[in-house]
């Protein structure tokens, strides 16, 4: 086997390990966030987000959050969630981006059900 397709899996395998562990470490924080007043933003599509979801969370989809960012409370902790992890981790760059200070990726929307 090449050496290179060796090193890609392995940095492929580490990444997926890390990505599990950081969602992992935020839903042990979810309790916490919550009774801080945190809130559960979920950024998949409106119809997405109508077929199931957490319940008390709100839906402000990706493609709107710019537009819908003085919906949220900056002073209190942010759990976004969506499919995959993928559309919460561009959300919180967002976030970050606006001054946002914390938020917290908890990957799917169904690994809040947990909590």
């Amino acid at each position: 086997m090449n050496e290179n397709i060796i090193y890609a899996f392995i940095a492929i395998l580490a990444f997926i390990a890390y990505k599990k562990y950081s969602q992992y470490k935020v839903l042990k924080l979810v309790p916490s966030l919550l009774s801080q007043g945190g809130q559960i933003v979920d950024v998949r599509s409106v119809e997405e987000y109508v077929l199931a979801h957490k319940d008390g969370s709100i839906n402000i989809p990706l493609d709107s959050l710019k537009n819908r960012i003085k919906e949220l409370d900056n002073t209190k902790p942010i759990i976004l969630c969506c499919a995959s992890g993928s559309r919460s981790a561009l959300a919180k760059r967002t976030l970050v981006a606006e001054g946002f200070e914390n938020i917290h990726n908890a990957g799917t929307w169904s690994s809040l059900l947990k909590v």
